[in-house]
């Protein structure tokens, strides 16, 4: 941004910094922009990176003893079936 929109000053800008955020400010009509030069990364903590990992793995064997449930249930029928034929 070389020229500021509302007073039409050439380079009028200079950066301002408040609660994390990055903002350029015109110096003679005090318009304040979001400054969009710099690129805005995600940062995730390492501890969230955990609990999503955990949450992962807690799904998974949640999904084994489901299927190891269901299939001593169907044995058990087979067997109690079994055992009222004869």
């Amino acid at each position: 941004m070389n020229n500021c929109p509302n007073c039409l000053a050439s380079n009028p800008f200079k950066k301002v910094y408040r609660d994390g955020l990055v903002f350029v400010k015109c110096e003679f009509c005090n318009t304040i922009f979001e400054d969009t030069s710099t690129k805005k990364s995600r940062v995730v903590s390492e501890r969230v990176r955990n609990e999503v990992q955990n949450d992962v793995q807690k799904e998974k064997s949640s999904g084994k003893a489901l299927a190891i449930g269901i299939g001593l249930m169907i044995l058990y029928f087979i067997i109690d079936t079994i055992s009222k034929l004869y």
